[in-house]
């Protein structure tokens, strides 16, 4: 019955985020009339309309999906609050994928929250979620020095909401699958020529998606399995 039941709330959910989605990226969709060179020159295949629509919902249409499998995995509050945690998840996926963006209104209460489930869930480690935290962002923050921007701060800001929802572990496990997956996909799009040279990448749907494996095989931690 719960898997039901968090497919049901699920729906309504979807619509939300769907709107979130649309309004973090209202200024990236409005084309000007003539539009620069080089704004034309980074714009992916699938940020231009139609395919960002069918992308968007795309994106949105698994959160119901996901809430099932949270309210057969976990407890009906721990279920809950990992749906949120998975809607931040597709949100911050579909909006750095429109339009290279990971938006702060997602991950810093989003982060807060995590530190809070974890301070007040049962068996949940709040040492474990700072801990993680701020390795996770440390970690991405030398990456982006590294890489002189090729990963940016909303990634940075990603990985301290990830690894404060998972902890340690968990984290480490959900950023190390997302950076390999993210090595290989984007290697592949530039050899297909999919992508030119000239065009950045979206990271944040590799860690995103990642985590989202993670925490549903192995639990959050504000809501250990």
């Amino acid at each position: 019955m719960a898997p039901l039941i968090f497919f049901l709330l699920g729906m309504p959910m979807a619509l939300v985020a769907d709107r979130l989605i649309q309004r973090f990226n209202q200024s990236y969709d409005e084309e000007p009339a003539v539009e620069d060179e080089e704004r034309r020159s980074k714009r992916l295949p699938w940020q231009t309309k139609p395919w960002s629509d069918h992308l968007r919902r795309a994106v949105v249409v698994f959160l119901p999906i996901l809430a099932a499998v949270a309210g057969a995995r976990f407890d009906p509050i721990q279920a809950a609050a990992v749906t949120l945690f998975l809607a931040a998840l597709l949100i911050c996926t579909a909006t750095d994928l429109l339009s290279y963006r990971v938006p702060n209104a997602i991950t810093y209460p989003g982060t807060v929250l995590a530190i809070l489930a974890a301070l007040v869930m049962p068996d949940a480690a709040v040492v474990d979620a700072g801990i993680a935290a701020l390795a996770g962002g440390g970690i991405f923050l030398f990456m982006t020095f590294a890489t002189r921007g090729g990963l940016g701060l909303g990634d940075v800001k990603l990985a301290v909401l990830i690894g404060a929802a998972l902890g340690p572990q968990a984290g480490y496990e959900a950023m190390v699958l997302g950076v390999i997956a993210g090595g290989v996909i984007i290697l592949g799009l530039f050899v297909s020529g999919l992508v030119g040279r000239r065009q950045a990448i979206p990271y944040a749907p590799f860690l995103s998606l990642a985590a989202v494996a993670v925490v549903l095989v192995e639990g959050a931690a504000f809501a250990p399995l």
